[in-house]
């Protein structure tokens, strides 16, 4: 009789641990309990035992795994931000725009510089050659564009899009939205880069016509 005691506490205990959320930080410290939400970098997760929310932040966490299987950390990358229930309750459309929210796009913040450097290069291999504008330049901001895309995007369909029509709608804003903020990146990149450009060119030519007067010939 107490073996059987004993197996149904183990079976209860398995039970109870397998119905929580777990929380897993980079430290290795594991937490199971019930998750929240996420909002602004911070994971708001109710560890077992505890009275209250608590706030964490994303940088900290190696994975987050829910009751049902559904991953919304992995490996520090945020795969989803809503619990199960809410993500399930979006239509086609806000599943696809909220996916495409969370790929990670800072490396295209990097197009402007990196197309700058590339423009210098091709200007410093002319060695006072006629420069070839209407090449060079596009040329360069096509290498720019292909180094930055050598990462591909990770892409895959939810779960709960069965139909192949809502798939390729998924598919279609997904790629659209996308599209968005790489072009955002790369125009806020590239402004930024030519202000900074230009400034340290205004800069140079006032300190040169300072240093000027100072000639011993001036004026």
């Amino acid at each position: 009789m107490i073996k059987y005691i004993i197996m149904f506490l183990f079976i209860g205990f398995a039970w109870g641990q397998t119905n929580l959320d777990k929380l897993v930080l980079k430290d290795g410290t594991e937490y199971v309990g019930e998750y929240s939400h996420f909002e602004g970098g911070i994971v708001y997760f109710k560890p077992q035992k505890s009275f209250g929310l608590q706030p964490i932040s994303v940088k900290r966490v190696k994975k987050l795994e829910l009751k049902d299987g559904q991953i919304i950390i992995d490996g520090g990358k945020v795969k989803n931000s809503l619990a199960l229930e809410e993500y399930q309750k979006l239509s086609t459309k806000e599943k696809a725009v909220h996916d495409a929210n969370l790929v990670n796009m800072w490396r295209w913040a990097f197009y402007g510089p990196l197309s700058g450097v590339t423009i210098a290069g091709f200007m410093f291999l002319a060695q006072g050659e006629a420069w070839e504008e209407d090449v060079s330049i596009p040329a360069s901001l096509a290498i720019s564009y292909l180094i930055l895309n050598l990462k591909k995007v990770e892409f895959s369909y939810p779960e709960s899009l069965a139909n192949e029509y809502d798939r390729l709608y998924y598919k279609k804003v997904y790629s659209k939205k996308l599209k968005k903020r790489k072009f955002k990146y790369i125009v806020g990149s590239t402004i930024v880069t030519g202000a900074v450009v230009v400034g340290i060119f205004f800069a140079t030519f006032s300190l040169d016509g300072y240093d000027a007067c100072f000639d011993p010939k001036c004026g």
